[in-house]
């Protein structure tokens, strides 16, 4: 346990203490701020993380009196982004800076140094640094679409309380930086809030939000003893604690609704199934059973179920087999391979296709406006060529001189007359009085014969032989 005393590299307190229950809290020290962005980190501020609204509006109002600048905007912030805590079990907020500012009423850059207020007090660190990355790829995975839309990420914050806070309300303090934990109170802490009257509506203490399970300290955090002065408690309560008969559902919180003699005929069934299925032995029998309750509360039995793994044809033995067969049911009977009664298997759940605002369009009104800025800002060459063809069209049709195009009667609708002149029964017609389309063998056959012929004509023009003339006669 770290002594009362101690400070951090955040803070430089002094050695006063509250000494009665007069105090208030406001005679300490002075507080340096924290302006080294590296001390901004989750990971490395020396303030303890908080989760309740209440405890964190505290430590803002206490803690506003050690910044120079930090005024009344500063808590209305505060109080913003104290809404968000219970959205998420460790407390974290989203923070948007846009959105922030339009319910706040503030401008976008006061929001930015309200907020580096609450940093430098050790109030707010940061979680995850803002970025462009698309977050709807990253929710859909493999089922992502052009459809779902571009949504940034978001500035994530944890809300905090420096050590000054602490040591001015008399915590007593375990750890060091965000893990720290509240483990009690000074006896000036407890003294102070003994002495402090309660309201007509009880103690002021927060309660727990989860009232059915256990919290830890964190969240819920030990209480100073008080005197009793409200009156609520006698004698009796005690007794009246100790007989209280505690519900069903109380009792078999998180139980599946199978009776001892169920849950045993289920094991006999998973030990049947081990001794016929031989990657099945080894594993341990209950969570066999555990697994198989699906087929089990369908109907079927030992031999039923055996068979059934027999057709799986698993190759090796499953690291986890009670796992696996989980996993194989589910995806059987998902794909329709195995059939089963509804409610015995849980569908797989099939992401929507929305962006989570949706209103009258089925994406929603921001990827109404994504795409809307989308066409003003990337589709003006588009639209002007659009434009100016309908211009030119116009001029072409008002331009004198030009004949309105004729339509042939007998011509297919909406057909241009110079591209189908002839109907279905005069192409049919002409098909009847022409000759028939030869083969290609019958092409060539031709061709070959045509060209011998003109070789052969070729030839005789080119021939010739050489005839003496007749010898004249001597004797005429």
């Amino acid at each position: 346990m770290m002594p009362e005393d101690s400070t951090t590299r955040h803070t430089r307190q002094a050695q006063d203490r509250v000494n009665g229950p007069e105090d208030d809290g406001r005679s300490h020290g002075a507080f340096t701020l924290i302006q080294a962005a590296r001390d901004h980190e989750v990971h490395t501020t020396a303030s303890r993380q908080l989760r309740r609204p209440g405890e964190y509006l505290d430590a803002v109002r206490y803690m506003l009196r050690h910044h120079p600048r930090a005024t009344q905007t500063t808590i209305r912030l505060a109080e913003a982004l104290a809404a968000r805590m219970p959205r998420s079990r460790h407390g974290h907020i989203p923070f948007c800076v846009d959105a922030t500012a339009r319910e706040l009423g503030l401008k976008r850059r006061t929001v930015l140094y309200h907020a580096r207020y609450l940093r430098e007090l050790g109030l707010l660190v940061y979680v995850e640094h803002g970025s462009r990355r698309n977050v709807m790829r990253t929710r859909h995975g493999a089922n992502w679409t052009c459809e779902h839309g571009y949504r940034g990420m978001a500035t994530i914050f944890a809300p905090v309380a420096p050590r000054a806070w602490d040591d001015a309300r008399g915590h007593r303090i375990r750890g060091q930086g965000y893990t720290a934990r509240l483990v009690g109170y000074t006896a000036t802490a407890r003294h102070r809030a003994a002495a402090t009257p309660r309201s007509a509506a009880g103690n002021a203490r927060t309660p727990c939000p989860d009232t059915t399970s256990a919290c830890t300290p964190s969240v819920m955090p030990p209480q100073p003893r008080t005197s009793g002065a409200g009156g609520r408690e006698n004698k009796d309560s005690t007794r009246r604690r100790a007989s209280r008969i505690t519900t069903r559902s109380q009792q078999l919180n998180g139980a599946t609704g199978w009776t001892a003699g169920q849950t045993a005929a289920a094991i006999s069934d998973a030990r049947f199934v081990q001794l016929h299925t031989w990657w099945t032995q080894g594993a341990c029998v209950r969570q066999l059973a555990y697994a198989l309750r699906p087929l089990i509360r369908a109907g079927w039995d030992g031999p039923d179920i055996a068979r059934e793994l027999a057709r799986w044809t698993v190759p090796l033995r499953p690291r986890n087999v009670a796992a696996y067969v989980a996993s194989e049911i589910r995806r059987r009977a998902n794909t329709g391979t195995l059939y089963l009664p509804d409610g015995l298997v849980t569908p797989y759940r099939r992401p929507a296709v929305s962006t989570w605002d949706d209103n009258e369009t089925p994406f929603g009104p921001r990827y109404a406006r994504m795409q809307a800025w989308k066409e003003r800002a990337f589709r003006p060459a588009a639209a002007r060529a659009a434009a100016a063809l309908q211009q030119m069209r116009q001029v072409l049709a008002a331009r004198p001189g030009r004949r309105p195009r004729a339509v042939h009667p007998d011509g297919v609708p909406g057909a241009h007359p110079e591209n189908v002149r002839l109907t279905r029964a005069e192409i049919e017609t002409l098909v009847e009085r022409s000759a028939a389309i030869p083969a290609c063998t019958t092409l060539w056959d031709e061709t070959e014969q045509a060209a011998e012929q003109r070789v052969e004509r070729e030839e005789r023009s080119t021939w010739w032989e050489y005839a003496p003339s007749a010898a004249t006669d001597p004797f005429q």
